[in-house]
């Protein structure tokens, strides 16, 4: 059985994830009106914009993800849930949601596992919002003819 969790200081580290979400719809809308406005667009730049727009939708999906998590742990918190119980509740509530199915033979997962599990959504967002970035970013600053 894995450690104890911190719920709060995973819920705390989860809730950064709204920073990439915000700066990634701001992207989102730029890269839509470039590709709207600009009609000379070279060809490689208009793929580096649409690059940017699927990271952009990549990013939101992470997001939804990151969000959900966070507020699985912040309905932990406020029923006052630790370990085991805390765990069950978890896939009960993902089970009632229709996001997984409830085996009643199946061992509740570890907090650890489920721990590893939200960072790498996290860093996914992140590493999509970069990647939006950097498309958009090389799309305007690539010579137009």
């Amino acid at each position: 059985m894995s450690a104890v969790p911190d719920l709060p200081m995973m819920h705390l580290l989860l809730r950064q994830g709204r920073l990439p979400a915000a700066l990634s719809l701001g992207l989102l809308l730029v890269a839509l009106l470039l590709l709207g406005i600009e009609p000379g667009l070279a060809m490689f730049a208009a793929g580096l914009l649409l690059l940017s727009l699927v990271a952009g939708v990549v990013q939101a999906y992470y997001a939804v993800r990151v969000q959900l998590d966070a507020s699985l742990l912040r309905l932990l918190q406020q029923e006052g849930l630790q370990g085991e119980d805390a765990a069950q509740r978890v896939d009960q509530a993902l089970h009632t949601a229709g996001l997984r199915r409830l085996d009643a033979q199946a061992p509740t997962r570890g907090w650890d596992g489920r721990w590893i599990g939200m960072r790498r959504l996290l860093m996914r967002q992140y590493a999509a919002t970069l990647l939006q970035f950097a498309a958009l970013l090389l799309a305007v600053l690539w010579p137009q003819t």
